[in-house]
């Protein structure tokens, strides 16, 4: 049986971003996704790449992110400023509030001005409060 579930989401400056949706299937151990996205660096103004893996331990109901709207909602990262730290913060945020993995990790990997960052953002489903 498949069902999707949307969740809308907005940035913070009220722009409307891209849709998250779900799907439901039966159930796995562990998703793993890799993908790219570009995001603005709010300092130098300049195009920050990213190497993003996003791993979910889906919950018992067997919900799991769609990748097509995934990928859309990555995109709408393109022309926004923002740090690594608030990019891997919100993304978990996001998929948090739609899919309530079980566990739920973001690792975000740059290079900037010759150095190589990864920033992980971690949640645990027991111990994840959303904040207004």
């Amino acid at each position: 049986m498949r069902a999707t579930k949307i969740l809308a989401l907005t940035c913070v400056r009220g722009e409307s971003m891209s849709t998250l949706k779900t799907i439901k299937l039966s159930l796995v151990d562990r998703v793993s996704i890799t993908a790219k996205m570009e995001a603005i660096c709010p300092v130098t103004k300049t195009v920050d790449k990213y190497d993003i893996t996003i791993e979910y331990v889906p919950n018992s109901n067997g919900i799991y992110i769609e990748l097509k709207s995934l990928r859309k909602f990555l995109d709408s990262y393109k022309r926004r400023e923002i740090y690594h730290e608030d990019l891997a913060n919100e993304i978990a945020k996001y998929i948090y509030e739609i899919a309530k993995p079980k566990k739920l990790s973001i690792k975000l990997e740059s290079n900037y001005v010759g150095m190589k960052v990864t920033v992980i953002k971690e949640l645990k489903y027991d111990n994840y409060r959303s904040t207004p």
